[in-house]
């Protein structure tokens, strides 16, 4: 090779390098940027659209009860989530009994749970798809879109322990044990101590459901100012979350594959 094909080699190379240092500089952007709080990079509206997760165009309407915007059904449908003609999902008793499995957060691809606040307020959690995490394991992607904006959640399970990523922390902590028992306590990532209070925990639910066998998680959270902030949770096996003390939600449709 003479010197002028050897100059235009080298110059090949240096112009591979920088393109590569570009798109990987713009994919780690699109990460970063989709869970900072703003509109940027593109996104229609806050860490949704654009090179983020979709966003929730429908405007609350998903939930109201009526069927508009398009749907197909009352809140299913178009905009909303797909139409469900499983005969046992449909069931009016399935968010009090659930899908009969033993998993007290069931992790399924399109899986969805509905909770309803005071005031008319409402937050959805739906899974949307599976993505590999730095530490080269799948997690299921959780959104939560409603009251509290949208939130991205990553979670997994192990021989039946469930593991969530913190991304901010870039690492796992364990979310609800295999085999949990009464009194079992861990603390998070995050710092967060966390305990098992009961594994047959009753509760009349607003939604209607008179629950029995819950696993109730408390756990607690010191701010910057010392302050100890509470949280209980109840989950029921084959169904996930039911309730969630701090915030007066509780379970108001479901769809658990």
């Amino acid at each position: 090779m003479n010197r002028t094909g050897r100059l235009h080699r080298i110059i090949d190379w240096i112009g591979l390098f920088f393109l590569l240092v570009f798109l990987t500089a713009a994919i780690s952007s699109c990460e970063e940027t989709c869970y900072d709080g703003k509109k940027n990079n593109g996104e229609e509206a806050v860490d949704c659209g654009g090179p983020c997760v979709k966003c929730d165009t429908s405007g609350g309407t998903c939930f109201d009860g009526i069927q508009n915007q398009g749907e197909e059904g009352v809140d299913c449908g178009g905009p909303c989530n797909a139409c469900i003609t499983d005969s046992s999902v449909l069931s009016p008793d399935f968010i009090c009994t659930g899908n009969g499995g033993s998993s007290y957060f069931p992790l399924s691809l399109n899986s969805y749970w509905i909770y309803k606040m005071p005031s008319n307020q409402w937050f959805q959690l739906a899974i949307t798809e599976q993505t590999q995490q730095n530490n080269g394991k799948d997690y299921f992607h959780m959104v939560t879109t409603g009251s509290f904006g949208t939130i991205h959640d990553y979670y997994r399970e192990e021989n039946g322990q469930v593991y969530r990523w913190s991304v901010s922390l870039s690492a796992e902590e364990v979310y609800i044990p295999s085999n949990p028992t009464t009194g079992m306590h861990w603390t998070t990532a995050s710092t967060d101590s966390i305990v098992i209070d009961d594994l047959a925990a009753h509760l009349n639910s607003q939604n209607g459901c008179s629950y029995t066998d819950l696993l109730k998680i408390t756990s607690f959270k010191t701010d910057t100012t010392g302050t100890v902030h509470t949280s209980t949770n109840y989950y029921k096996q084959g169904l996930g979350l039911v309730q969630l003390s701090s915030v007066s939600a509780y379970l108001d449709s479901a769809v658990v594959y």
